[in-house]
């Protein structure tokens, strides 16, 4: 039987971080713009901006960003 969640998992070295979600792995290069962004969130054991990349690099449109967006909001509102 198949575990319900999915989870992420964060994986540094010298050369860039994988993420693993699911089945999936992506890879960011050191190289990447969005390499400082990734080594800052984990800095912060903040790992919304993993998901977003995800997504985007899975070609998830607007749509998906701004509900996820919303619900960021929403739940920095109830804090």
């Amino acid at each position: 039987m198949k575990d319900g969640h999915e989870r992420l998992g964060v994986f540094r070295s010298d050369s860039g971080i994988t993420l693993s979600f699911g089945q999936a792995t992506y890879f960011i290069s050191a190289d990447e713009p969005f390499h400082n962004i990734a080594v800052k969130s984990l800095e912060l054991n903040d790992y919304v901006p993993f998901y977003l990349e995800i997504a985007k690099r899975e070609g998830m449109g607007p749509e998906f960003r701004d509900a996820l967006e919303r619900m960021i909001e929403e739940t920095q509102d109830g804090d």
